[in-house]
């Protein structure tokens, strides 16, 4: 008899420890093929699962062997009524938090009665979307689960039949003692006296979202804060001057106590609010200001100047900005770890030297459709800013190759990297950011249109993701960098109409573990099911194909789905 391998004793505290040190797909897909011992191991530790229309004739199987510790469930990719599938499920102990039922009919199903008494301790619950959605059935929803926490209603489609009203968020308020976060985003009948019974009725809510409400007005946002001054996350999205503007809402931050995250996103916001949040003694972290209008940089200097442990700050779509106003504010925002300045049109490199030296903990930088353009800074203006993972900078059309070059030896250890659409960007500095940056995981080189002299001749251990969209690659340019790839996981070849099916099935089979890899509008091949075949054959652990020639038919899906592959159209 052979010898038993030391490591099958050891207890699930150390296995839960093993895969959890795991640091990328790539590393539990090499774990989980070794055998099938260390497969069943792999399973028994996933904690989510969506279940699309072709996987539920295999549900029975999953969830009594292979994942058996499931936390939430995905039915929203599911297609009719789930009824069938919520009494399956309900036939196993998991030990099920969060169930996600969006974009369905409706919720009239006998599936989630028994769901309900169940898994009645249910924490987490997500109805976004459905479509005939009405006070009858919050009463349910409260009756099955009461002991929610998290409550997502959000954008049911509008109906002459049901419609979600004051009057049933009232009797759900009441009977959902402990939520503490409701999104009621989309719900055009509800009005600011949802926001007063809510507030009234929850103790624990510490957040809630109601974006595309248009019966919600300034003043009673004002009395949300008021009543529940521990709320903790507050969004006012997309609000005109005539909704929100009003003295009662500029007076109401000075009740508030807990708000860390606010969210100002697409509203009419004007300076004296900004200076009452200033003024507020709030745990200030994350403010989002993108695509707001009616305020000015001073605003945002109170603010930053108050509140200097803001880690998440969002500027997107502030025209007014320049390099001057970032380098004051740069000054103040010692804990930044991420920044949006996209399409913030007078930001130059500047601003982008001053935010790596100014602020040591930035790890997120977005500067898309700024000003980033020939490069003319010296090298002791470069700081290096070891803690940079992710830098977005697609569409600065004027960035040249000298610039990214600089930008790999400021940020060199960069993780996510996307310079889509920069026009004057060349192989040749593809290939200087990478041999900077080799941790590099990520990176979108889309549309860029100069790549003929892109050459790599040097290893990417690290790259697990490829966006190629539109390149003008031909064969032997997408084997050279292939070859250098050996955990490349997702391959995006979309519109590459310069390969040949022959380039693209050896990009396949020398990609030992993709995954995914998207194809369309590729233009290599007239018939996509032997093309399939042949790929899912020779690379098996691909799970997800966007095949070359469009519509792929429910046959065919299925019959990949058996193989462990699914193929989409988009």
């Amino acid at each position: 008899m052979a010898e038993q391998p030391p490591w099958e004793d050891l207890p699930p505290l150390c296995w839960e420890a093993v895969l959890r040190s795991l640091s990328s797909n790539a590393d539990l897909q090499s774990f989980s093929s070794v055998c099938k011992r260390l497969l069943d191991i792999s399973n028994a530790f996933r904690t989510s699962l969506a279940i699309p229309n072709q996987l539920t004739p295999y549900l029975d199987s999953l969830l009594s062997r292979r994942v058996t510790s499931l936390k939430s469930i995905n039915l929203s990719p599911f297609c009719g009524n789930p009824s069938s599938v919520l009494r399956q499920i309900a036939q196993f102990p998991l030990p099920l938090e969060r169930l996600d039922l969006s974009n369905q009919e409706s919720l009239r199903f006998d599936g989630l009665r028994q769901m309900g008494s169940k898994f009645g301790a249910l924490r987490v619950l997500v109805l976004s979307k459905i479509r005939l959605l009405g006070d009858d059935d919050l009463v349910s929803i409260a009756g099955h689960f009461p002991l929610l926490e998290e409550l997502d209603i959000s954008y049911p489609r509008r109906s002459r039949k049901a419609r979600v009203t004051d009057d049933g968020i009232s009797v759900l308020s009441q009977t959902l003692q402990r939520l503490s976060r409701i999104d009621i985003s989309g719900n055009q009948s509800v009005s600011d006296q949802s926001l007063v019974v809510v507030a009234v009725n929850c103790p624990c809510l510490r957040e809630i979202w109601f974006r595309d409400c248009g019966l919600i007005t300034g003043r009673g946002i004002a009395s949300l804060i008021k009543k529940r001054p521990q709320l903790v996350s507050l969004a006012l999205i997309d609000m005109e001057e005539e909704t929100i503007f009003c003295e009662e809402l500029v007076d109401s931050f000075r009740h508030a106590e807990g708000l860390s995250h606010l969210d100002f996103s697409g509203s009419f916001i004007w300076d004296e609010l900004l200076m009452s949040v200033a003024k507020a003694n709030i745990p200030l972290e994350c403010l989002d200001l993108s695509d707001a209008s009616g305020f000015s940089f001073n605003g945002i200097r109170k603010i930053v100047l108050k509140h200097r442990g803001i880690k998440v700050l969002d500027l997107e779509g502030a025209r007014f900005l320049t390099d001057g106003d970032m380098s004051v504010v740069c000054k103040d925002l010692g804990s930044l770890t991420s920044i949006n300045v996209s399409r913030c049109i007078n930001l130059t490199k500047t601003t982008l030297y001053n935010l790596t030296r100014q602020c040591p903990l930035l790890k997120r930088i977005f500067m898309e459709r700024t000003n980033l353009r020939k490069d003319d800074a010296n090298e002791t203006d470069i700081v290096v800013n070891s803690q940079v993972r992710s830098l977005i900078i697609p569409s600065n059309e004027n960035l040249t190759d000298e610039c990214l070059k600089k930008i790999g030896r400021m940020c060199p250890n960069l993780w996510y990297l996307d310079v889509g659409v920069c026009l004057k960007i060349t192989g040749d500095g593809i290939s200087g950011v990478l041999k900077r940056c080799p941790e590099i995981k990520h990176l979108d080189m889309r549309g860029l249109k100069n790549i003929g002299s892109l050459s790599i001749d040097f290893e990417l251990p690290q790259l697990e993701g490829l966006q190629a969209g539109g390149l003008k690659l031909n064969d032997e340019q997408l084997a050279a960098f292939i070859s250098r790839c050996c955990h490349l996981e997702h391959l995006d070849l979309q519109k590459c109409v310069h390969l040949s099916t022959k380039g693209v099935e050896m990009a396949v089979k020398n990609c030992k573990t993709l995954r995914e890899v998207n194809l369309m509008d590729c233009h290599i091949v007239d018939d996509d099911v032997p093309f399939l075949d042949w790929k899912v054959s020779v690379r098996p652990s691909l799970r997800r194909i966007v095949p070359p020639c469009g519509l792929i038919s429910s046959e065919i899906q299925d019959l990949f789905l058996q193989r462990g592959c699914l193929v989409c159209d988009d």
